[in-house]
């Protein structure tokens, strides 16, 4: 169990220099990779992509890779361009009514610098990589803590529904007692308003009543509901509890909790579907940051 928020940072003493490697992360609903270097360390992008991916499944995950002090990565003026852009802006000046050449319009000039001429990323490779490898194991080591402190959060999330399950399936049952008689007193109504009492069999009215009265129960919702009970704290305890999975686990639950919210004729049954939702929703809030 993962968390998708996390940072961490790692600075590595080269034979020149030093390497700083840092990463963040938050939440994304697949795997988001940004990766932030030095053109010379190019060449070692699609590694350094790989070696992410092994170590994340979602997430958008930013890396930096900052060589510091290294010489050959000094930045060198392109002279030949600039003596060429002088002797032209000098001679061609008067005729176009030219101001001085600044720097700072030079500077404007594509090419003005020239890209370093390093063997860099065949000399760091094994740094690079090395690094990397060490900042990713911290990185997960920190979304591992981040995650396992929502524990607590799980447990008593979980401990509240079931509560609340229970206190639903005591509602069921009283009203599965009272709704036959509160559907036999209702059909009696009718008949009588319709001046039609008497005409239908006494058998035939309590066995509408019990059909009705069928159709709002709710005892095969709960022991489905009680069954995704099960699977959370079974994964909660192996700690593998993913966010995708989570998602899902939560969309059947709610299912289950929005047919008894809608068979419920009791008003305690009704607060605890309610509360029962509220719950539900504060743990996939928290699991959208798992991985």
């Amino acid at each position: 169990m993962r968390s998708m928020t996390a940072y961490a940072e790692l600075i590595k003493p080269l034979a020149q220099g030093q390497l700083r490697l840092a990463v963040r992360s938050v939440n994304h609903k697949g795997l988001e990779l940004n990766v932030r270097m030095h053109p010379a360390l190019f060449p070692l992008e699609n590694a350094i992509r790989g070696a992410i991916r092994e170590a994340a499944s979602r997430g958008k995950v930013d890396l930096t890779l900052e060589v510091m002090d290294e010489p050959s990565l000094e930045p060198q003026l392109n002279r030949p361009l600039l003596r060429t852009v002088a002797k032209a802006w000098q001679e061609d000046a008067e005729w176009l009514n030219l101001p001085p050449l600044t720097a700072e319009a030079f500077f404007r000039l594509p090419g003005a610098w020239l890209p370093p001429t390093s063997d860099l990323a065949e000399r760091l490779e094994s740094a690079v990589l090395g690094g990397l490898r060490d900042l990713l194991q911290t990185w997960n080591a920190g979304r591992s803590q981040e995650a396992h402190r929502l524990q607590p959060f799980f447990e008593e999330s979980l401990k509240r529904l079931r509560a609340l399950a229970e206190a639903i399936k005591v509602e069921a049952d009283a009203q599965v007692v009272d709704l036959p008689v509160q559907y036999q007193q209702k059909l009696d109504q009718l008949l009588k308003d319709a001046q039609l009492q008497g005409q239908l069999p006494a058998e035939r009215v309590i066995a509408e009543a019990g059909a009705l009265a069928e159709r709002q129960d709710v005892r095969e919702e709960l022991v489905r509901l009680q069954s995704h009970l099960d699977d959370f704290a079974e994964r909660l305890k192996k700690g593998q509890l993913a966010g995708k999975s989570l998602d899902v686990w939560s969309q059947e639950v709610l299912r289950e909790l929005n047919t008894c919210g809608s068979k419920c004729k009791r008003i305690a049954m009704t607060r605890a579907v309610m509360e029962a939702k509220g719950v539900l929703d504060q743990i996939r809030e928290q699991g959208a940051n798992l991985e």
